[in-house]
């Protein structure tokens, strides 16, 4: 595996991949991004091209190029690894069954499963027939690899047991359903749709009941229209999206995605054309959902009938996106229809509405008045879903100009929408404050910044071949003295220091003077510290009336301000100094 690694590490370029994510900017030798991991207006995340490694210093994240993918993907190591095997070329030889951890193990159960259902699809006409009669090929079934689980108390059991399976693997993996008689498969008489990670690995699946008299035995739990795998140890709903690795690359070429409700939407929608589809498979939306499609898209539009019962669904979902900074548009739809209705009708229909889609409050402006007639239920509506979407927007021209139009349309003064607007948005701060808190780093103190400055500049100078300093030994060995006199500092990574240095000092033609002043800082810092240190101590001996240890105190006080003055002397004679120069 390690000969794998390296061969994956040796064709890819850190900075390639994580372009493909991220808009990167030059700084120095490095390359610098607003961080994917947490919200944030200036970059704090560095990549380093000579190390192959990155580092936020917003949130303390960093790693290699597969530690990269696994944050981003929200992979384990395999799926990440499979990611960049696929972009570098190479084949991953299979491990021993042995030497699979349990995530393996059941990503390993699962994948036979899905082969076992694809098997058996061909042989159950009926299945075949519904697919087919809902407008998909079979091209598109093979693409999505759709299969069909028996209408059997234990096919898929059986088969796993053939292959060595054990029952407890097949539990956790979501696959069987344990009973006192013993276990059943969980699902039975349903047309099964894979969901995949975003490497394409399957990790759960979805279930459409094919006839309404299946596994009736069971209660109507089990014949419910669609059932879903449980969460295990690789599927989680809340951070999985039906279609989602067939839709990377179009959402990153389109810089948009496409948020529909169900498979069928989402299959007939690429089957259609609209490839940059996603569906979250009749589960609520959720803020992990959005991240992941933000990390290939900051543009999603939404597909819901153009009425109350339409807009309220796609209300909440609407909020969410406007909170991640995503821009929302909205793809109107015939009454009555769903995108799987009018891609299977018209694809070309389908195609057009989300190219026509329109800006969400733009569409409700136009729409609400339509559907409401009475002045004081139109306000009521746009009170309720309208302006609670305006503080959410980024912009402040965009704000100004939706706060005009909403004045115009109930034709009151923009004073009083305005109200409205700042009322839902210090409620909406002092609900997400607790939220952004977690992203603010601890304050240090100055003498603790200036020693990581100090020990991040050297440790870059003494790594690389191309040292602008000539005598970091030197500068080693007065840090290193200044040390000795001062509290101990704690020295964390040493690569987020060495980022921090290049960041900071990289293309610079002063390094040598730049070194020369944090020094000179530092010291007063150490001095001023030892002078706080030494004054407490001079209080309490003169509260105790001690007074020989008072006067040997007042004397160490008075040389330690000595030091500091003539310290402060010399920094102000060579800041004359250097402005002359």
């Amino acid at each position: 595996m390690s000969s794998i690694i390296e061969d994956i590490k040796s064709r890819l370029n850190i900075v390639d991949v994580a372009g493909g994510y991220l808009k990167l900017e030059k700084a120095g030798g490095n390359f610098k991004a607003c961080c994917p991991f947490h919200n944030e207006r200036t970059p704090s995340f560095f990549i380093s091209p000579s190390r192959q490694t990155y580092h936020c210093f917003g949130c303390n994240k960093g790693g290699d190029i597969i530690s990269f993918v696994e944050e981003i993907e929200g992979l384990d190591f395999q799926g990440a690894l499979k990611v960049l095997a696929d972009r570098a070329g190479i084949t991953l030889t299979r491990e021993r069954a042995g030497a699979k951890d349990e995530r393996e193990a059941i990503i390993a159960t699962i994948e036979l499963a899905t082969k076992f259902y694809e098997a058996v699809l061909p042989k159950f006409p009926e299945a075949v027939s519904y697919l087919t009669g809902r407008g998909l090929t079979q091209e598109t079934i093979k693409s999505f690899r759709v299969g069909f689980a028996p209408d059997e108390w234990r096919a898929l059991g059986d088969f796993l047991v053939k292959k060595g399976v054990s029952e407890s693997m097949m539990e956790r993996a979501g696959l069987i359903v344990r009973s006192p008689k013993g276990f059943y498969d969980r699902f039975r008489g349903r047309v099964m749709f894979p969901i995949t990670d975003s490497s394409g690995r399957v990790i759960a699946f979805s279930g459409r009941i094919l006839k309404e008299e299946a596994g009736k035995t069971l209660g109507a739990s089990a014949s419910a229209k669609y059932v879903n795998s449980p969460e295990t140890a690789v599927f989680h709903k809340s951070r999985a999206l039906f279609g989602f690795f067939q839709a990377r690359d179009a959402m990153r070429h389109e810089d948009s995605a496409v948020l529909v409700e169900g498979q069928m939407d989402l299959i007939l929608s690429h089957q259609a054309g609209v490839k940059n589809a996603v569906a979250s498979s009749g589960t609520a939306l959720t803020t992990e959902h959005l991240v992941m499609i933000k990390r290939f898209a900051k543009n999603v539009v939404l597909a819901f009938d153009a009425d109350d019962a339409g807009i309220a669904a796609a209300h909440r979902a609407v909020e969410l996106a406007l909170s991640q900074d995503m821009s929302v548009r909205i793809a109107r739809l015939p009454k009555g229809m769903d995108p799987a209705d009018l891609a299977r009708k018209d694809p070309s229909l389908w195609v057009s509405a989300v190219k026509e889609a329109k800006q969400v409050i733009d569409l409700y402006l136009e729409l609400l008045p339509s559907l409401h007639k009475d002045k004081a239920e139109l306000r009521a509506k746009v009170s309720e879903i309208i302006i609670p979407f305006v503080p959410l927007l980024k912009s402040s021209i965009d704000q100004g100009h939706y706060v005009g139009e909403i004045s115009k349309l109930l034709g009151i003064k923009e004073d009083a929408v305005w109200d409205e607007v700042k009322t839902r948005k210090n409620a909406d701060r002092t609900q997400n404050n607790a939220e952004k808190l977690k992203y603010i780093a601890p304050l240090l103190s100055r003498q603790v910044r200036i020693a990581r400055t100090l020990e991040g500049a050297l440790l870059w100078q003494e790594s690389t071949k191309e040292s602008t300093l000539k005598n970091v030994s030197e500068y080693r060995a007065r840090f290193t003295r200044l040390l000795e006199s001062s509290p101990p500092t704690e020295v964390t990574n040493k690569d987020e220091l060495i980022f921090e240095a290049e960041a900071r000092f990289h293309g610079s033609e002063r390094v040598a003077e730049e070194l020369d002043e944090l020094l000179k800082a530092f010291e007063e810092e150490v001095l001023r510290e030892k002078f706080t240190a030494k004054m407490a101590e001079l209080r309490q001996a003169e509260q105790k009336g001690d007074v020989p240890l008072a006067e040997k105190l007042l004397t160490e006080c008075q040389s330690i301000s000595k030091e500091l003055h003539t310290l402060t002397k010399i920094k102000s004679y060579d800041k004359i100094n250097n402005k002359k120069d």
